[in-house]
């Protein structure tokens, strides 16, 4: 057997579902604080673009986070479900925070 195999065999799945859970609530915790951040930003300075990246921050790192923990652990929803939920919400967020990047500025 190479390293590679030994280490492969090795890896406990339980393991690698609790990391993936923590690195989904790091994520969402990261994506909420930005989001809060930008919004922040949006009310001190009154800026509406801040205000759409703000909101396709949360749409990218909060909401799939959120949906995966609610639909998936709290309801059960099958997971292509939830992914398609998650991959809607980042789409949204993409479009939102390009919104907000094009946005002429008002004087």
């Amino acid at each position: 057997m190479t390293t590679r195999e030994l280490l492969l065999q090795s890896i406990d799945l339980d393991t690698l579902s609790r990391i993936r859970t923590y690195s989904e609530l790091i994520s969402v915790a990261l994506g909420l604080a930005i989001s809060y951040l930008a919004y922040l930003g949006y009310r001190r300075n009154r800026s509406r673009p801040m205000l759409f990246i703000a909101l396709g921050f949360a749409l990218i790192l909060g909401v799939p986070g959120a949906a995966l923990v609610i639909l998936r652990f709290w309801l059960g929803v099958p997971v292509p479900i939830v992914n398609s939920v998650g991959q809607l919400s980042e789409l949204a967020g993409l479009l939102a925070i390009l919104y907000g990047l094009w946005m002429p500025r008002r004087a």
